[in-house]
């Protein structure tokens, strides 16, 4: 099952594995093929085997139904997918209206768990096909403004989702995904695909953004 950032398997013997964001996964044929550095193997019984490695913020959990307390994971589990029905546009107007009127759109965006499983990666080409800039005040936005902002979010993460991934990240049989980033390190310096001036990287709230500052004026 997935639970927006998270993915959890559930196994015979009741226990529950979790996958937080920021876990890479990869499948292996050869036991001489597995990495020294890793945080778990699973081995199955033709003798290939999955390989997790957590990189910066990612977890791995290994639990029983109703013992895991993490509030990522409740959280995950209790508010609407942003790719399903309930994630409406009433609903993302209480997002924006009970969130703090100096946040930026990347605060707003990608902390406190307010849209589970959205994060840095992905909330770049979402306020750029918004056209909207990361740093920009959320109680400066129109109404036309968040409209924008709820549709790419919608459409964005659609898109990403069926074309199997960003094209910065690898998939179990190291394969990048589909999707081809606008704003990525992929793209930094290169043409913006809109006015063809260049993408731009900055750093910001602990972590990098990227943005075409033709396109995406503050």
């Amino acid at each position: 099952r997935n639970y927006s950032g998270l993915i959890e398997i559930s196994t015979d013997s009741d226990l529950k594995l979790l996958f937080g964001d920021g876990v890479s996964l990869a499948y292996y044929n050869k036991k001489s093929d597995i990495p020294k550095k890793h945080q778990l193997d699973i081995e199955f019984e033709d003798e290939t085997h999955i390989i997790a490695k957590v990189q910066m913020y990612g977890g791995i959990w290994a639990f029983r139904e109703g013992q895991n307390e993490n509030p990522y994971y409740k959280v995950a589990k209790e508010k609407p997918n942003p790719l399903s029905e309930g994630f409406s546009r009433d609903y993302f107007e209480q997002l924006v209206s009970s969130s703090s009127e100096k946040l930026s759109l990347k605060a707003f965006l990608a902390t406190e768990q307010r849209i589970p499983g959205l994060g840095n990666g992905v909330l770049q080409d979402i306020l750029f096909n918004a056209a909207l800039h990361p740093k920009r005040k959320i109680n400066s936005l129109s109404e036309g403004d968040k409209d924008k902002l709820f549709n790419s979010v919608k459409e964005t993460l659609t898109k990403m989702t069926f074309e199997g991934g960003r094209d910065t990240e690898r998939d179990l049989f190291d394969c990048s995904g589909g999707y081809i980033t606008k704003l990525s390190k992929n793209t930094v310096n290169k043409p913006c695909t809109i006015c063809g001036s260049l993408i731009k990287k900055e750093s910001y709230m602990g972590g990098s953004i990227y943005l075409c500052e033709v396109c995406q004026k503050i």
